[in-house]
């Protein structure tokens, strides 16, 4: 069997190894992309809309001035009193502020005005009354809304405790 000889080409070395003279480039580049600065502003942004939406939750709500009222018949309204200082548990009263009876546990606010406004609307109440002291947030008022509008049957208003 005669001896293999090597296939000419050009640009082979002149030993004839096959390897060319000058490396070829390839056709496409490999994608190198640094993606710390993406990082990096994503966790900026994250940081942002956080402080944002916390900014936005406790931020007071600037409601306007109530040009049209009228006063509720106290006969005929379930009164709740809502007092206290922005940033602190509010105190909630079943009855006129400081003269009502004073719900302390959390747990108990919810059943306690629904049983309230239950038993007023036997008697023939249909206006529930929300008085909240001036300082507090809408967000401490929540519960006590939500609780007074869950009964059927009846019109929810609310006050704002101006001076006692």
């Amino acid at each position: 069997m005669p001896p293999k000889r090597p296939a000419a080409s050009s640009g082979a070395d002149p030993q004839g190894r096959g390897r060319p003279l000058v490396a070829r480039r390839s056709l496409a580049d490999d994608a190198h992309f640094d993606v710390t600065a993406m990082v990096d502003l994503v966790f900026m942004m994250n940081i942002f809309f956080l402080v944002s939406w916390v900014g936005a939750n406790l931020a007071e709500l600037d409601l306007p001035t109530a040009r049209h009222c009228t006063a509720v018949d106290t006969d005929t309204t379930v009164i709740i009193s809502v007092t206290g200082k922005a940033g602190q548990r509010a105190e909630v009263h079943l009855g006129e502020a400081r003269a009502g009876e004073v719900v302390a546990d959390p747990a108990e606010v919810v059943p306690k005005i629904q049983a309230l406004i239950e038993k007023g609307a036997s008697e023939g109440k249909k206006t529930v009354l929300v008085k909240a002291q001036r300082d507090l947030q809408l967000n401490q008022l929540r519960t006590v809304l939500t609780a007074a509008s869950s009964v059927e049957g009846v019109k929810l208003n609310a006050a704002v405790i101006e001076k006692e």
